[in-house]
C-alpha cells in the first residue's frame, strides 16, 4: 500500500484544519440556573474575576478532546480577553491553552449588531482575510443578532465559516457540540 507524501499528507490536514472561536458568556457560561437545572445537567459553579459562572463540565472536556484528536485549535474571542487564560482555564481545568483575542476597547457586546463596529466581527473578517483558506467555527450568543449573523451568512460560505449562537440562558448543548464536531471532522461523500 502506498503512503502519501508529506507535502499531500500535509495539504490534507491544512485543508481539513478548523479554528474555533470561542465565547464565555451564554456560551461556557449561562446565568442564573436554577438549581434543578444545575444537578440536571451536571453542572459546576465556579468564581472567577467578580462574577459566578455556571457550566458544564462535559463542554469543557469537548474542547480538550477536540483539540487532542482533532486538527483544530481553539481562541478565545470574549469580553474576558486575557482573563480566559488567566483565570478561566485553570478554573475551568483546561488541559490546552489557547490563544487570545484582545478587546481592543470598552465597547464589549454593545455593538453586536453592527458587523462593521462590533469587536468580535471586525476580529473575525481580518482572520478570515488573513486565511484565505481557512475553516472557522463562530460561537457567540451575541450572533443571535440579526445585522451581523446575516452578514456573516452572506458573505461566508458554510463550509468555510460555522456560525453557532446559543441561547445566553442555556449556553452550548449537545446539539452544538456535534454540529462543531461535525463541521471540524466531516464525513466524506461516497
Amino acid at each position: 500500500m502506498a503512503t502519501a507524501s508529506p507535502s499531500t499528507s500535509s495539504a490534507r490536514r491544512q485543508a481539513r484544519h478548523v479554528t474555533v472561536f470561542l465565547d464565555v458568556d451564554g456560551v461556557l457560561n449561562s446565568y442564573p440556573v436554577p438549581k434543578l437545572r444545575i444537578m440536571i445537567e451536571g453542572r459546576k459553579k465556579l468564581q472567577a474575576w467578580h462574577y459566578e459562572l455556571h457550566y458544564k463540565p462535559a463542554v469543557i472536556a469537548f474542547f480538550d478532546r477536540l483539540v487532542e484528536t482533532h486538527e483544530v485549535d481553539v481562541v478565545w474571542l470574549s469580553t474576558w480577553s486575557e482573563r480566559c487564560k488567566t483565570e478561566l482555564e485553570p478554573k475551568f481545568g483546561l488541559r490546552n491553552s489557547f490563544d487570545v483575542i484582545e478587546m481592543p476597547d470598552e465597547t464589549h457586546n454593545r455593538c453586536a449588531n453592527d458587523p462593521h463596529l462590533w469587536w468580535k466581527a471586525r476580529a473575525m473578517e481580518e482572520w478570515l482575510a488573513a486565511h484565505e483558506q481557512g475553516r472557522a467555527v463562530w460561537i457567540d450568543d451575541d450572533l443571535a443578532a440579526p445585522a451581523t449573523h446575516d452578514y456573516f451568512v452572506e458573505h461566508y460560505s458554510t463550509s468555510r465559516l460555522k456560525l453557532i449562537a446559543p441561547k445566553f440562558a442555556q449556553g452550548l448543548t449537545k446539539a452544538h457540540l456535534k454540529e462543531i464536531k461535525e463541521f471540524a471532522y466531516p464525513k466524506e461523500a461516497s
